[in-house]
């Protein structure tokens, strides 16, 4: 999906493109905006349990769409909405969070918070104020010492 969804800036017009950012530079003030009373926000890391190795690869259909689109220099049809939304969707279905403050510009951190009985370590994403990374960096220290993090070591397996 990357590499089609990279196409599309092959087929935005600078027009297009320059009313994308105006929209995106509005809502990324509208969220600073919005979250300047807080010293960070929290939010989960990843939307779901970490997926094995290659399991968000184009399969099948998907595979074969996004090949001819590459191939055959049609990512105009990208223009096609739906088609771009399904791209968009499975792109921001995992990490979604972590995508707003890519493109708002606060500053963020992920924090391991929690290890799973099988010892997945589980996170929180703080967003903080633009300019404020001390406040981020100061949760951060204070999240690595009540929880044990610092201490954590993962075990040391020698090859067979």
């Amino acid at each position: 999906a990357t590499r089609v969804l990279s196409r599309f800036g092959e087929i935005l017009s600078a027009g297009e493109i320059y009313a994308s950012l105006q929209r995106l530079h509005a809502t990324s003030r509208r969220l600073i905006t919005e979250t300047a009373p807080y010293d960070a926000v929290l939010m989960p890391v990843i939307a779901h349990p970490p997926l094995a190795y290659g399991a968000m690869d184009p399969k099948g259909a998907d595979a074969f769409l996004e090949d001819m689109l590459d191939r055959l220099r049609l990512a105009r049809l990208l223009k096609f909405k739906p088609l771009f939304g399904q791209l968009m969707d499975k792109s921001l279905w995992f990490t979604h969070w972590p995508a707003i403050q890519n493109v708002s510009g606060q500053p963020s951190i992920a924090l391991p918070v929690y290890v799973t009985d099988a010892g997945l370590p589980l996170g929180i994403q703080a967003a903080g104020r633009p300019g404020d990374e001390e406040t981020l960096l100061s949760l951060a220290a204070q999240m690595e010492k009540i929880s044990g993090w610092r201490e954590r070591r993962a075990p040391l397996r020698i090859p067979a």
